[in-house]
């Protein structure tokens, strides 16, 4: 008995039993996990670097009695949360899985619980700046419990990624080991996901946002033209990345359920559009840092504030040693008495130092 193997919604493979095996090869080409494995590997590398960065600011500089500062707190830990498998998935594509079945539930369920979580705390963070704009005055009048918010944002997500993990494990496939869902038909996945996961979101933010822009352009505002840019990197950047792999997993729906022909998802062409859209997606996880500290004064201004304290302190740090060191060898070198030795020579810059006779 073989399996057939189809993509799905995440960085790892669907296999059904079936009668008619299909190669390994026609579905991933060297291209394919070359191509995630880099493209992985530079997400990973830039998410992190970029949201620990705003990780540090937001705790060091930002008042977490604010809903705003607590709602991007929790998107940044989303977007950490995800980011951290990937290197586990950049080798994933190249030489199978190699960590064991227990750690493929375990990052399966951590990479969805990031995914879902990023949704649900950017959709709240865009109402709660959708009420601070458009409606200021019952806003500042009426303020939810952003802690009680939070946790339930977190069971909701946390519900969702635990079928992900249970239905996980490790299958052996043309003498290698992949990680793979097992027992749950992926069109049920595909129609949680699209409806829950991206069109609720993307409906939401939209609305929104466009609200927040009318508003912005008709009021006299210092920084209009910089708030109505980054609300538009934010719409756009939210679109390119997940409008093309929900696209792409619609249409896999639809063939799923017999509306299109199944050869239109089983062709070269898909593949390539598959692995296009679905490394798309997981660059959502840069989005945000990108967004708040290249798109944003404040954040681009402690970047700048942190590159410059780095440097003054070198250069005190500099200035410190040169003078330590002028100071010492202008007071000439130390002898001290030894059993061995009439005089021994110490370091004048360590007088701790190993004795040189």
């Amino acid at each position: 008995m073989e399996f057939n193997v189809t993509p799905t919604t995440d960085n790892y493979y669907y296999y059904s039993l079936t009668d008619e095996p299909v190669l390994l090869e026609d579905v991933i080409g060297n291209f394919h996990g070359i191509f995630s494995a880099v493209c992985y590997s530079l997400i990973f590398c830039v998410s992190l670097a970029g949201n620990s960065f705003l990780l540090w600011t937001i705790l060091r500089q930002e008042d977490l009695r604010q809903t705003s500062s607590l709602l991007l707190l929790h998107l940044t830990v989303s977007d950490l949360i995800f980011t951290m498998p990937l290197p586990i998935w950049a080798v994933y594509p190249i030489h199978g899985w190699v960590m064991g079945e227990v750690a493929c539930r375990l990052l399966s369920g951590i990479l969805f619980l990031g995914y879902y979580s990023y949704m649900a705390f950017l959709t709240a963070m865009t109402v709660h700046r959708y009420r601070a704009v458009v409606h200021a005055v019952t806003a500042s009048s009426f303020k939810p419990n952003v802690h009680l918010l939070s946790g339930v944002l977190w069971v909701f997500c946390l519900t969702f990624s635990i079928p992900e993990m249970v239905f996980s494990e490790t299958v052996n496939v043309y003498d290698s080991v992949h990680c793979i869902q097992t027992y749950m038909p992926e069109y049920v996945m595909h129609d949680i996901q699209i409806p829950i996961f991206f069109l609720l979101p993307f409906a939401v933010i939209t609305f929104c946002y466009s609200r927040m822009w009318f508003r912005i352009r008709q009021c006299r505002m210092k920084k209009k033209n910089q708030a109505v840019r980054l609300i538009f990197f934010i719409v756009v950047g939210f679109f390119v990345c997940w409008a093309p792999f929900n696209i792409f997993l619609f249409l896999q729906s639809l063939s799923l359920h017999g509306l299109i022909p199944a050869e239109l998802m089983n062709s070269d062409a898909s593949d390539y559009a598959y692995t296009v859209s679905h490394t798309l997606a997981y660059s959502h996880c840069c989005l945000s840092p990108i967004i708040h500290i290249f798109g944003a004064g404040k954040f681009r201004g402690r970047l700048s504030g942190s590159f410059r304290w780095l440097s003054i302190r070198d250069r005190a740090q500099t200035l410190s040693t040169h003078t330590h060191e002028t100071a010492l060898s202008t007071s000439g070198p130390t002898y001290i008495r030894s059993s061995r030795s009439n005089g021994l020579l110490v370091s004048p810059q360590n007088s701790y130092a190993p004795m040189v006779e």
